[in-house]
């Protein structure tokens, strides 16, 4: 089958869209598909793929590129792994004979930066709401419309926004991101006593939706039992305003020498810190899968995450797992202090890495996109 994969996000981007396609035109040429790839620039890592290059931001130069990639590669299916509404709006004509999907990994407002009133939670994503008042409009005149035949999501969490914006159910496919364990599974530790000092870790962009200040807030209360407790937050600063934030509610609430905040830490360093941690955490409001949390997963034994994303699921039968609910310092503080007292079985880690192996395999991704292209979503 010959597959085109059109993105608007940037091939020099780290991670996210970049990550995941290239994750895609590996595994289906190795399956024996002729992939093809229309991004701003070849992707690394991606050679097999013979690329054609479209303008981003797009514009209308968009329908012309994608024309120009359809009339050389011939595609049976063409897969718009990510698109702005505006992009969709100007391929919806051009594709409406072919077999096509649309990946969604999140929809306005959701996921989306606002660099102001970090302090009260209902304002800032009431104004958010605001700002991103036409952008969501666009998006539910889409999936209203019906003009995209069949949509990609990877969790529950975006399906159910997806469906909200007027998606019809039946266009809809839940396709959970591949997991890969990596490393050999940790040993697990003994419950932590109260004269140590654990080790709090989360990986995410710096940003209000990820919520890491719900950590900031919990750790006063989690101060008390755990006096020497440290708090380390991973990832690419995405909005100074907010880290900017996190640092005056530290000093606020008098934790600021409890409170280690590393950017852009290689990845090297990354695992090291995630083998020395007693707790993982990811306190985010909003996730379309949260791969970071998968990725912890098959290292650090005591996970907390909310119920975003497939947090839930990757969660899911796990004794060394606790979900709760987003914006809440509260059930944070509980439940890191109860799984800071809890031993865990001498098989926890490898019984975990086999489950998440089988739940989010690379083979059940591929397979589960090489059935969507099988499909003629034209007809569905």
């Amino acid at each position: 089958m010959r597959i085109l994969i059109i993105s608007d996000v940037s091939s020099r981007m780290r991670g996210g869209v970049p990550a995941e396609t290239l994750s895609l035109v590996r595994g289906l040429t190795q399956r024996g598909h002729s992939v093809a790839l229309a991004t701003d620039q070849p992707l690394a890592g991606a050679e097999q793929a013979q690329h054609f290059p479209i303008t981003i931001p797009v514009n209308s130069s968009l329908a012309r590129e994608i024309e120009h990639a359809i009339e050389r590669f011939k595609p049976d299916f063409v897969h718009v792994i990510c698109m702005s509404s505006m992009g969709v709006k100007r391929l919806a004509p051009l594709l409406r004979s072919r077999s096509w999907a649309l990946t969604v990994h999140s929809v306005p407002p959701y996921e989306r930066k606002l660099g102001l009133w970090h302090e009260c939670e209902h304002l800032h994503y009431r104004a958010r709401a605001l700002r991103f008042f036409i952008n969501g409009l666009a998006w539910r005149w889409i999936f209203r419309s019906q003009i995209v035949p069949m949509i990609i999501v990877h969790s529950k969490f975006v399906e159910n926004i997806v469906v909200s914006y007027g998606a019809s159910t039946d266009r809809v496919r839940v396709i959970p991101l591949a997991f890969d364990a990596g490393m050999t599974p940790r040993m697990v530790e003994q419950p932590v006593p109260h004269r140590e000092s654990p080790l709090l870790v989360t990986v995410g962009g710096f940003a209000h939706t990820k919520g890491q200040h719900d950590v900031v807030k919990a750790l006063p209360v989690l101060l008390s039992k755990f006096p020497g407790l440290r708090y380390q937050i991973i990832g690419e600063i995405r909005d100074h305003s907010y880290v900017a934030y996190l640092r005056r509610l530290a000093q606020d609430l008098k934790v600021t020498d409890h409170l280690h905040i590393t950017p852009d830490l290689d990845r090297h360093d990354k695992e090291t810190v995630l083998r020395q941690a007693h707790i993982y955490i990811q306190p985010s409001h909003e996730e379309g899968f949260c791969i970071a949390y998968a990725e912890a997963a098959a290292t650090v034994p005591r996970l907390v995450g909310t119920d975003a994303g497939a947090i839930a699921a990757m969660s899911c039968d796990d004794a060394g797992a606790r979900v709760i609910r987003a914006q809440s310092p509260p059930e944070i503080a509980l439940a890191v202090s109860e799984l800071l007292q809890t031993s865990l079985s001498p098989g926890h880690m490898t019984d975990r890495v086999l489950r998440l192996k089988e739940r989010f395999s690379s083979s059940g991704y591929l397979q589960a996109h090489e059935e969507l292209y099988g499909l003629d979503p034209c007809l569905s």
